[in-house]
């Protein structure tokens, strides 16, 4: 039988809860229960049976005021409750699993609310990028980077999210650059773009370069599947002749750059060493009583520890060095080591004032490597001054002072060679032929 309002509105409250029930004709149908507690309140109930045993499912509490329910409307969700247990459905676990699927859903939208708040953009990826290279690999890479990016991102939308960024967004930085006919600008404007996005795969659970609050969320590069617009770069071919040596050593003592410039490009020819090396050298660097030059690791190209003897032109240019700075050899105004570009314009600048054919300061290096070779040293010891890495696994675990002994020998000869030069010296012209291919090796 169907209880009534009237019959439910009759029953008073005992001192302890108890429960009345409807009487089913089936008990598949599940029963409607209401427990009357000891504050007078009624609260509805579904009785219904899993492997034997009662189980309740709470409807809710019945009541004429605002706020509770009818008992028409506890009606209702009982006949849609036994609907669902007539169906073989265990109406408590239901009913939890839709609370844990509803709850997990509210989990989601806020959590893609919060990524979405704190994931970053690609302004922000190429911000804490150009700071990272900055700080870790070299002020001349994050020059030449900082200047590719703002000449060529300025009409790219830096606000779009970094993981957003596609393969055809990349094209769309790179293709204006191509169709300018700077085909080496594009390859560079590519491989930067593409380390920045490499670097940013691994920046989200990197604890040692992620000191935000910001995460990337980016899962691949979409650099990787845009075609280099030069398959192919042309190597570099410049350098000085024999009188070119001289005359340029030559303008170096008229010309009025800082005495820093200067010693650090007659010692780029004397050992070979590139600029970015050599500009930020420290007096630290330097064991006067053996005569080397040491570069750490984090200033050599490779990784290694560069060890570099010293002949008598390289170690006057070392001794006559003025000492105004105890860290650095070479500093700026300010204290710090000299920036490499300034070396380059003023290199532009001697050539220019004295009517010399132009060459940048990593011509000298290529020029050390090919008139060395005149001087009949041999190109693998030749590598090893020069540090360049052999591949071979015994090499590349090496000693740091490997082949000393040779190094000192080759300098030795490349030393009275390059005095014979800049001395103005009469000498062969450059008949002396090198495998043009070794030039290159810079």
């Amino acid at each position: 039988m169907a209880i009534t309002s009237i019959e439910l509105d009759a029953y008073k409250p005992k001192s302890s809860p108890y429960i009345i029930r409807e009487k089913q004709h089936n008990k598949k149908d599940g029963t409607l229960a209401f427990k009357i507690l000891p504050n007078g309140s009624k609260d509805a109930y579904f009785i219904y049976y899993i492997d034997g045993k009662e189980k309740l499912r709470k409807i809710g509490r019945y009541g004429k005021t605002k706020g509770l329910m009818s008992l028409k409307s506890i009606r209702d969700t009982y006949n849609t409750l036994s609907r669902e247990y007539q169906g073989g459905v265990d109406i408590k676990e239901q009913a939890l699993l839709k609370a844990a699927t509803l709850e997990k859903e509210k989990k989601d939208i806020a959590d893609a609310k919060l990524k979405k708040e704190m994931q970053g953009s690609f302004q922000q990826l190429v911000t804490l990028y150009l700071e990272y290279v900055e700080l870790k690999l070299s002020k001349k890479h994050h020059n030449a980077m900082n200047k590719a990016f703002r000449l060529n991102l300025e009409s790219f939308d830096r606000t779009k999210k970094a993981s957003d960024v596609t393969k055809d967004d990349i094209s769309n930085i790179i293709n204006p650059i191509t169709l300018r006919g700077s085909l080496i600008a594009s390859n560079r404007m590519r491989s930067y773009l593409s380390a920045m996005f490499s670097w940013g795969l691994d920046f989200d659970d990197d604890v040692s370069i992620n000191k935000t609050n910001i995460k990337f969320y980016i899962t691949n590069n979409p650099v990787t599947s845009v075609k280099k617009p030069l398959k192919k770069e042309p190597p570099a071919e410049r350098f000085l002749s024999k009188s070119e040596i001289y005359n340029f050593w030559l303008a170096l003592d008229k010309n009025g750059m800082s005495i820093y410039r200067k010693n650090i490009l007659r010692l780029m020819i004397a050992i070979g060493a590139r600029v970015e090396s050599l500009s930020m050298l420290k007096w630290s660097e330097i064991d006067w009583q053996e005569r080397l030059i040491t570069i750490p690791p984090a200033r050599s190209k490779n990784g290694n520890h560069w060890v570099i003897p010293l002949g008598d032109i390289a170690y006057d240019i070392l001794k006559n060095n003025p000492k105004t700075n105890d860290i650095f050899l070479f500093p700026a105004k300010n204290g710090e080591a000299i920036q490499e570009d300034t070396v380059g314009k003023a290199t532009t600048r001697v050539c220019e004032q004295n009517s010399l054919e132009h060459f940048s300061p990593r011509d000298l290096r290529r020029t050390w490597k090919t008139i060395s070779g005149m001087a009949g040293r041999d190109k693998s010891i030749r590598d090893k001054i020069q540090n360049h890495s052999d591949k071979d696994i015994s090499s590349i675990h090496y000693d740091r002072y490997d082949y000393l002994k040779e190094k000192r020998a080759a300098i030795e000869v490349w030393n009275d060679y390059l005095k014979t030069i800049i001395e103005g010296v009469p000498a062969e012209e450059e008949e002396e032929e090198v495998n043009s291919l070794e030039r290159f090796f810079i």
